[in-house]
Parts: C-alpha cells; sequence; structure tokens
C-alpha cells in the first residue's frame, strides 16, 4: 500500500517510528517538533493523500487509545490550519 510513497520519505518515516519508540510520552512531542523543522530543512513534505494513507495505516497497528489520541491531535492540526 505505501508503494505509491517515495523511498526516501519511507526512510525518514522508519527512523522517526524507530526513534520514538525509545522515548517516554513526555519526551515524544519534543522529538516529534523537532523532526517536524528537520523534514522542512530537508525539503521533504508529504501530500494529503499520502498523510491519510500513513495515517490509517498506523491506526491499524496501536491500541486504541493511541487511534483516539492521533483523530485528537489531526482535529486539532485541522483546526490550526483555519
Amino acid at each position: 500500500r505505501l508503494s505509491s510513497i517515495p523511498t526516501y520519505k519511507l526512510d525518514f518515516l522508519q527512523k522517526m517510528f524507530f526513534e520514538s519508540k525509545k522515548l517516554s510520552e513526555k519526551e515524544r512531542l519534543p522529538f516529534l517538533l523537532s523532526l517536524a523543522a528537520k523534514s522542512r530543512t530537508q525539503n521533504i513534505t508529504f501530500s494529503d493523500e499520502e498523510t491519510k494513507l500513513i495515517i490509517s495505516i498506523m491506526k491499524e497497528y496501536v491500541p486504541s487509545e493511541d487511534v483516539e489520541k492521533i483523530d485528537r491531535f489531526i482535529a486539532m492540526a485541522k483546526s490550526k490550519k483555519k
């Protein structure tokens, strides 16, 4: 399902996933924010379609309470875009 996403983007996501697994929940947000900044400096962006696909796959593999957190985060991010 991820074959439409370029390899360099998948490599970036894989690095993010493995590095974030080592962190506590409190450490994870600052890590993700710094990673977002790094992605901008490396000009790594994801289209809306890529983002939706990645999130849908993530939701298949996380506990239900994390799915709720993901949904709240997405809703918050969408409200800030307006």
